[in-house]
């Protein structure tokens, strides 16, 4: 009983297949590379039935399967996007293990698995990757509604993966509506937060950050809000002393009188 255990544990490791190094990109911004490459490093002491699949996101269907010694082929969201002549290595049993992407776009965004099995064992690994495309508007908009009422506005347009908005007010997070909508492929999002202005203090920073989780990407828009705005007038006729317009006309009364006595001297004495 005990030798059959013994011979078994033996065939499983003369026969295994072990994936020993998945490299896959974690996050690429778009437009910065021509193309990427997915690797999937395994050992085995069998190559009998040897296949490596690639899977995007389950494993219903590969985008990528290799038996040696046929061509490689690219399937499904693949289909067209593999470079089938790259080489990995020189060895004919795990040459066309890795894929070479050629133009990626932000839609593979996803998780890779890589299997590979022979008639005896098999292994696989799941790695993710992201293609993040940077947004191409950011705004933060102040708008008092009344005395009362502030209406924040932060907004993001042609980012990808889905972002997420936040609005504090000193450093505080407050209550937003949020909503988001995909236009060609990029994701547009608003946030909207509409607070008590008596409930603010007198100044206080407003806050829009917006973050990507899966790109780790984090953008921040900030402003100030002045609960009661500082005057811009330097006129103090109008803004100042209320005496100040009457005591300018006096001081104009004055010198017309002191004028006019000079005048009225200068005729005496010609």
């Amino acid at each position: 009983m005990w030798w059959l255990v013994k011979l078994s544990i033996v065939l499983q490791c003369v026969h295994s297949v072990r994936i020993i190094n998945m490299r896959v990109p974690d996050v690429i911004q778009y437009g910065t590379k021509d193309t990427i490459t997915l690797d999937c490093d395994f050992v085995t002491n069998n190559v009998t039935g040897l296949v490596v699949k690639w899977f995007y996101m389950d494993k219903t269907q590969p985008v990528y399967q290799w038996i040696p010694p046929q061509k490689p082929q690219a399937l499904g969201i693949l289909k067209d996007k593999v470079d089938l002549s790259y080489k990995v290595s020189n060895n004919p049993y795990t040459q066309h293990r890795a894929l070479r992407i050629t133009s990626p776009v932000p839609e593979l965004t996803g998780n890779y698995t890589c299997v590979v099995s022979t008639f005896l064992a098999e292994d696989e690994k799941t790695r993710p990757m992201t293609i993040f495309v940077p947004e191409t508007k950011f705004d933060m908009i102040q708008d008092r509604l009344d005395e009362k009422y502030l209406n924040i506005i932060c907004s993001v347009e042609g980012v990808y993966p889905k972002p997420d908005l936040v609005i504090l007010a000193g450093n505080r997070q407050v209550n937003a509506k949020s909503s988001i909508k995909v236009i060609d492929g990029r994701y547009t999002a608003l946030t909207t937060s509409v607070m008590r202005i008596d409930a603010l203090p007198p100044t206080v920073e407003i806050l829009c950050d917006m973050q990507v989780p899966l790109a780790n990407y984090y953008s921040r828009k900030r402003d100030i809000f002045y609960r009661d705005p500082p005057t811009t007038s330097t006129d103090s006729s109008v803004k100042g002393d209320p005496d100040a317009g009457y005591q300018t006309s006096c001081s104009i009364t004055v010198i017309l009188a002191s004028i006019l006595i000079s005048l009225l001297r200068l005729l005496r004495t010609t």
